[in-house]
């Protein structure tokens, strides 16, 4: 993620009272993105930020005096995802913040949590001397609407996910290389939890939940956008779980959508009419990049390509 550096512990103490503010103005831009600071007492303000980072995950601390942050705009660093935006996870240690970003607003005492979209403008006060931890991930990692993700509360399941979080803020430095991406991937599981706790039903099954997933496989076999990420994000789910739910059942779910396509396209070509559709329009009907991978995927199913499977199978009409 661009920006700040990793690893780093910065402070303003030293530093004339006008240029603490300065300072801590410059290394929230560097770790977040560009921001308004108003301190309640710029004369006496001091503050200490931390940045470390971890695979696609960045943990910056935040230990200050009382004062509001703004960030008016979309910081910087949502250029490294596009398409998705950044994620924020905010987790109060000590003192209380307050969160504003679209109208909500979120006040936050020591071991509660929220989340922060950083493609929107939101801001950050505290009303006192506190410290925070933002995690910063790819928006991508939590399969959500924005709806949902902004109405993750500060509950009881946020107090069970922040000693992680916290554990995660004071190790990050001292992981290896690679660590982050696979706590991240746990992390999704357990944020998705916090975000959509009602998502399904207490009583829903996996056996359950693997059926309502094929089901909506079929209703959008011939989107060729249909992917793992949209179906976990259809159904609330990470995608490592949704992985692990078809790993379950003996396959995957890439495979499961490459079955089910080849079997309605095989269908198609055996049905009777006066005017047989052309391979391409088969293949383009049930979702396949082109004619040739369509092609291809048939032969090495069935044993033969698909216009020799009609000349074989094709029912008179």
């Amino acid at each position: 993620m661009q920006g700040a550096r990793a690893g780093t512990a910065l402070g303003t103490v030293g530093f004339a009272g006008r240029d603490r503010v300065d300072l801590w103005s410059e290394e929230l831009r560097r770790a977040v993105g560009p921001a308004a600071v108003s301190p309640r007492d710029r004369a006496s303000f001091s503050a200490q930020l931390a940045v470390s980072e971890q695979g696609h995950l960045r943990m910056v601390t935040l230990d200050a005096d009382a004062h509001l942050i703004r960030w008016a705009a979309a910081p910087a660093g949502v250029r490294r995802y596009p398409g998705g935006g950044v994620l924020a996870i905010a987790v109060q240690v000590s003192g209380t913040s307050i969160l504003v970003q679209r109208g909500r607003r979120t006040c936050l005492a020591p071991a509660d949590v929220a989340f922060l979209l950083l493609d929107h403008p939101f801001s950050l006060e505290f009303p006192e001397r506190g410290r925070l931890h933002l995690l910063l991930a790819p928006r991508r990692f939590l399969p959500l609407s924005d709806e949902r993700v902004l109405s993750g509360s500060a509950d009881e399941a946020g107090r069970t996910v922040a000693p992680l979080l916290t554990g995660l803020a004071e190790t990050m430095t001292r992981l290896r290389p690679g660590t982050g991406t696979w706590i991240a991937g746990s992390l999704v599981e357990a944020l998705v939890a916090l975000a959509a706790p009602q998502a399904f039903p207490r009583s829903t099954t996996a056996g359950e939940l693997v059926a309502g997933v094929r089901a909506h496989v079929d209703d959008r076999l011939a989107d060729p956008e249909l992917s793992p990420a949209s179906i976990a994000a259809a159904h609330h789910i990470s995608v490592r779980y949704l992985h692990r739910l078809f790993a379950q059942e003996g396959t995957t779910v890439g495979t499961w959508i490459r079955h089910r396509r080849l079997e309605e396209s095989r269908r198609e070509l055996t049905r009777p009419g006066p005017a047989s559709p052309t391979i391409a329009a088969v293949a383009n009907r049930w979702g396949f990049v082109s004619a040739s991978h369509f092609s291809r995927a048939f032969r090495q199913t069935y044993g033969m390509a698909p216009h020799e499977w009609r000349k074989l199978h094709a029912r008179p009409h």
